[in-house]
């Protein structure tokens, strides 16, 4: 992949995440190769089924609510180069209080635990910086419409209108793929 020109490398990573959107969205379906391996994964021990089995898998947020589709270091990869695949992906580990806490209560999204309002843990996280208020407000919306709702709203939110590619919830106000204006996060979303 290194010998691909930077157009060609964004044309990919788009392609990616509209794939992913595709899947997610039942637009796309595993083949028979693979329905039988991703069914083994959603079993638990002694043939039962844990409480997500069937159920779509989405890693386009973190449990707290921070829509990881639209992170920078999702989209681009920190000062390393390495991409974050979001605290939900099975392959993440994390030393964050929420991330354990919502592992141990097998819930994809804190909006969706029984303890969701009254959790002072999460109350605390949400405090402060602003992308973590809008994360307490992105999961009390997931606790009413749905997670592929949301997603569907926040992939709506975080695409430039001018290109029609993803750009990062952190941005400063233009997108960093075309350079026209989009809105940048701000207070009225908390």
């Amino acid at each position: 992949m290194s010998g691909l020109s930077t157009t060609d490398r964004r044309t990919f990573v788009a392609c990616c995440v509209y794939a992913g959107c595709a899947g997610m969205l039942g637009a796309a379906e595993p083949s028979n190769r693979n329905a039988k391996s991703l069914k083994e994964k959603t079993a638990a021990p002694g043939g039962a089924t844990s409480p997500l089995a069937g159920a779509k898998k989405s890693f386009d947020f973190a449990y707290c609510g921070i829509y990881c589709t639209a992170c920078e270091l999702h989209l681009t990869g920190g000062k390393d180069g390495k991409k974050c695949k979001g605290c939900t992906h099975p392959s993440m580990e994390s030393q964050c209080g929420i991330f354990a806490c919502a592992k141990e209560k097998k819930v994809a999204n804190c909006g969706l635990c029984e303890s969701f309002e009254t959790c002072e843990k999460l109350k605390a996280h949400h405090e402060k910086p602003l992308y973590r208020q809008v994360a307490r407000r992105t999961c009390a919306k997931i606790k009413k419409d749905g997670i592929e709702v949301v997603a569907a709203e926040q992939k709506t939110r975080w695409t430039c209108k001018s290109c029609g590619k993803l750009f990062p919830w952190n941005t400063t106000g233009k997108c960093p793929h075309c350079g026209k204006p989009v809105d940048a996060l701000s207070e009225k979303e908390v």
